[in-house]
């Protein structure tokens, strides 16, 4: 029972807080970083302004590994706008337009954990007993509800006629299918 309460209640709690402290924050510095740079280049898209911003772009792109962080369409694109001594409005607006998506992607990932660490670790025991209760419930309805329907689904499958198996196997397939497009988001 300890090992479950550790492994299934416990871990998630620890991964949240970390994934919060480690690589989300540093990677919407650096976004933040890059966006406010490529603002600046659209402003000034032209004169000593202009290329002093694109300087700092390529020093951020090119010290303590700081590229790692950025997809690879906007690093391309960075670099791009970087290095060449015309800019180019419509490639710096669509990699403005993409850092913001990313941003807001990212934001919406860390208020969530956020969310999730709030609720279910509070500093009062009372509290943090009820969250740490209400996530076992769910963890158990889940799984009762998931072993129920594997259950459903083998005994139609074994017991009935041909059109039923057929059925429940592209019931199953359809299922993890769908189950993985969820987990990808």
């Amino acid at each position: 029972i300890s090992w479950l309460v550790k492994s299934l209640i416990e871990k998630p709690l620890t991964e949240s807080k970390n994934t919060f402290t480690k690589y989300f924050d540093k990677r919407i510095e650096i976004l933040t970083e890059v966006k406010t740079r490529l603002n600046f280049i659209a402003y000034f898209p032209e004169g000593e302004d202009n290329l002093e911003y694109k300087n700092q772009l390529q020093s951020i792109i090119l010290t303590d590994g700081k590229a790692a962080y950025l997809s690879k369409e906007v690093y391309d694109n960075v670099l791009r706008i970087s290095i060449d001594p015309k800019t180019d409005e419509k490639l710096l607006l669509v990699t403005i337009k993409s850092i913001d998506e990313e941003l807001y992607k990212k934001i919406s990932k860390v208020q969530d954990e956020i969310n999730f660490y709030r609720r279910f670790s509070n500093f009062s025991p009372l509290r943090r007993f009820v969250g740490i209760t209400i996530l076992s419930l769910q963890y158990v309805l889940s799984l009762i509800i998931v072993i129920s329907l594997l259950l459903l689904m083998t005994t139609t499958f074994f017991n009935g006629n041909i059109y039923l198996k057929i059925g429940v196997l592209l019931v199953g397939i359809l299922g993890l299918y769908l189950i993985d497009k969820w987990l990808k988001k």
